[in-house]
């Protein structure tokens, strides 16, 4: 079934109508799963496990927007209301090259990097740190091989990083990761840096390419098995027609990275700490202390529920004052982000400073 619409939803409750088929793809459930008890039965549809239980769930369109919402059972019907909205670090929504997603991007183009050249760039990975006393093998033996395009290049510059058909890749590179996981997170944030620096770069704008890049700084005895299984996947991919465009291939490796790598658990704990934080004496750590947890828990910053979490967080002489300003509109059609929040809450804290020198 289609995903349904739904009216705005308000502290009153609505009858939702569940799935009686698994529909959805494995992005979009995440850790939910789905419960086949027959068609038209009423506990027929998706679940998620928590540690108050299991939860039912149903993915629903409202305001042209597609949330996750937990469902409870009243009058014999599965209803929800706005409290019911979850979007938690263990439920997934639509990529950008789903046709749902609101900034969908059709993808036309073919693979145009052969295995030869995904397979040259994985075998010449650096060993040694990437200093200028201790170049990398990217710099001291395979200068001449465009990584982009897997052909030798008459003449490239001697630089300590992959150059792509389109020119260098500019800034700081990554450390070596070794698959130590106290490091794995800090080496995939220092990447995205690396990445964003160079958002228009060929080599970066490519998920092909922006995978076999990463795989270039990892290195040892740790993660050669596994760097050598990524290299059988891509294979795979290329053989059956994926395109060198398509951001699953981007999505999926760095699913396996975080499942090979980091803390299983890591993204429930800081949502849980997210969930549980509140703003002492510093405004400054504290926004940065919610941000970091937030990414960590992989919650975007401008959903309503992160909104609710941070008002919840701040000191409620604070949220009040925020909400009591003059430039806050609850009747406004489109919410306040994240940052006008922030904004706000700064210019109420200095206010309120100001005012306390005069009231002691």
């Amino acid at each position: 079934m289609a995903t349904q619409t739904y009216e705005t939803l308000s502290n009153k409750f609505i009858q939702i109508f569940r799935r009686q088929q698994d529909d959805l793809p494995a992005h979009v459930t995440k850790d939910v799963y789905f419960e086949d008890q027959g068609l038209g039965h009423p506990d027929t549809g998706y679940y998620l496990d928590t540690p108050n239980g299991k939860r039912p769930l149903e993915f629903i369109k409202t305001n042209d927007t597609y949330i996750w919402v937990k469902l409870i059972r009243r009058q014999d019907q599965w209803q929800t209301n706005e409290k019911g909205i979850y979007n938690g670090p263990l439920v997934g929504w639509w990529l950008i090259i789903d046709p749902q997603h609101p900034n969908y991007i059709r993808q036309e183009a073919s693979i145009s990097h052969t295995i030869t050249a995904v397979t040259t760039a994985l075998q010449q990975l650096p060993t040694r740190p990437n200093t200028p006393d201790h170049p990398t093998i990217m710099e001291g033996q395979q200068e001449d091989i465009n990584v982009a395009t897997g052909q030798a290049q008459d003449e490239t510059p001697r630089i300590n990083i992959i150059t792509p058909s389109n020119g260098a890749l500019k800034g700081n590179p990554p450390f070596i990761f070794t698959g130590d996981r106290n490091t794995s997170q800090k080496f995939i944030n220092n990447f995205n840096l690396w990445r964003l620096l160079n958002q228009h770069n060929n080599t970066m704008k490519k998920p092909l390419s922006r995978v076999v890049t990463l795989l270039s700084y990892m290195d040892g005895d740790k993660v050669d098995a596994w760097k050598e299984e990524q290299m059988h996947i891509l294979e795979k991919a290329a053989n059956d027609g994926v395109l060198e465009t398509d951001e699953d291939l981007w999505k999926d490796f760095i699913e396996r990275f975080r499942n090979a790598f980091t803390n299983q658990n890591q993204r429930e704990e800081s949502y849980q700490k997210l969930c549980k934080l509140k703003q002492e004496d510093s405004l400054d750590d504290f926004f940065a202390k919610f941000k970091q947890l937030a990414f960590e828990a992989g919650v975007p910053l401008d959903d309503k529920g992160t909104i609710e979490t941070l008002k919840r967080a701040m000191n409620k002489g604070l949220t009040s004052a925020i909400i009591n300003s003059p430039n806050f509109d609850p009747t406004a059609d489109v919410p306040w982000t994240f940052k006008q929040w922030e904004e706000q809450a700064r210019q109420s804290h200095l206010k309120w400073k100001a005012a306390a020198e005069f009231t002691q």
